[in-house]
């Protein structure tokens, strides 16, 4: 064993320790169930969806999870092969089905920070994300329209849900570490890995639409 997976195990183990309570395990239990198969991921994506003032967005965060899915959990996971924590450390107790992918990256941590950032990117005020970081952080007007057709919702309330979807997201990755599902370092690059892939999609959204208009018929 090499001497970062002892330091990680070690760190899961304390934190195992630290924070193991029986009425906290249901609850952890219940946000994990959030990034599950992705099954709630998908039907939010399907709730922008059906709704013209949040179609755009809608498309964008499908498509940062597809992305996301895709490059963590078919090419990172596998070429890795990391071994979970509960197969290398008897000291960690494993409070679910034991998974039969690799350990690293967190695909919980992945797939649900994916949307959640590709939200907080489509709605950020001023588009200050782009490279030539024109405009004001209060000018909501620059934000292109999260809708269908020129009918889009207002971004400053999308922002603030955006928010609040990171934060769950970050609390999905840590549920990953109290049920011993994951190392510290699979949830944190996993987290990582889905803002990388969320960018990554609205770099190329902005890219095409630069030079063809909207691909989204906003």
């Amino acid at each position: 064993m090499d001497s970062f997976t002892e330091l990680d195990g070690n760190l899961l183990i304390g934190i195992q320790h630290a924070l193991n309570a029986d009425w906290l395990t249901p609850v952890m239990k219940g946000i994990t169930y959030l990034a599950e198969d992705g099954i709630f991921l998908i039907a939010v994506c399907l709730l922008l969806l059906a709704f013209r003032k949040t179609r755009r967005l809608g498309m964008i965060c499908a498509l940062s999870l597809a992305f996301t899915f895709l490059y963590c959990n078919l090419i990172v996971k596998p070429l890795v092969g990391r071994a979970r924590p509960f197969e290398t450390f008897e000291m960690v107790n494993a409070m679910m089905p034991h998974p039969g992918d690799a350990s690293f990256p967190s695909g919980h941590s992945a797939n649900s920070m994916g949307p959640a950032w590709a939200m907080f990117l489509a709605s950020m005020p001023a588009r200050l994300r782009k490279a030539d970081g024109t405009g004001s952080a209060k000018d909501w007007d620059s934000v292109p329209c999260l809708g269908w057709n020129g009918v889009g919702a207002d971004p400053r309330k999308v922002h603030r849900i955006s928010v609040a979807a990171v934060i769950m997201a970050v609390l999905i990755g840590f549920s990953r570490i109290y049920l011993g599902m994951h190392y510290v370092s699979d949830v944190v690059c996993g987290l990582l890995l889905g803002m990388l892939c969320a960018a990554i999609v609205q770099r190329a959204i902005d890219a095409v639409e630069k030079k063809r208009g909207s691909v989204f018929g906003a």
